[in-house]
């Protein structure tokens, strides 16, 4: 038999999330700043090692992937200072400045912070399980582009 399952909220382990730990799975999932390496077998998983595979024009779906994940970033991030009173994200911020910027923001969240309930998309969510929502998307879509920049192009 089974232990309970995890939630997007409250994960099996009961890991107490904070700021800093949050950054560096977001950063470790960005790939920003060579936060994923090798040796910590994150570095091919990660978004920015997923754009560096994309040779000249990127096939359609990739930039249509890249507009996704942007636009998701940066409703998360909307949200998230709506309810915590911080900064939005620059409007300006392309998404490796996105992704630069909520890894500074994340990593001054407080534990209260990051303990308190948001709506996103219509369901309560800790901030903290926002955050690793966001992180785990952006893996995903990562491998998505990976896996279409990998693939052989035909015209």
């Amino acid at each position: 038999m089974s232990g309970p399952s995890a939630s997007p909220d409250q994960p099996a382990d009961q890991t107490e999330w904070s700021g800093p730990l949050l950054a560096l799975l977001l950063s470790e999932a960005n790939g920003a700043r060579g936060a994923g390496s090798r040796e910590a077998g994150t570095g091919e998983a990660s978004l920015s090692a997923a754009l560096a595979l994309a040779d000249g024009q990127p096939p359609p779906r990739v930039a249509w992937l890249v507009q996704h994940l942007s636009v998701l970033k940066r409703a998360c991030w909307e949200t998230l200072s709506a309810h915590l009173g911080t900064a939005a994200p620059p409007a300006e911020f392309d998404l490796s400045a996105l992704c630069r910027w909520e890894e500074g923001q994340a990593a001054v969240l407080t534990r209260e912070q990051l303990a308190s309930t948001v709506q996103a998309g219509g369901q309560p969510f800790k901030v903290s399980g926002l955050l690793r929502l966001n992180a785990r998307n952006t893996v995903w879509i990562a491998g998505q582009i990976a896996a279409l920049c990998r693939g052989p192009r035909l015209a």
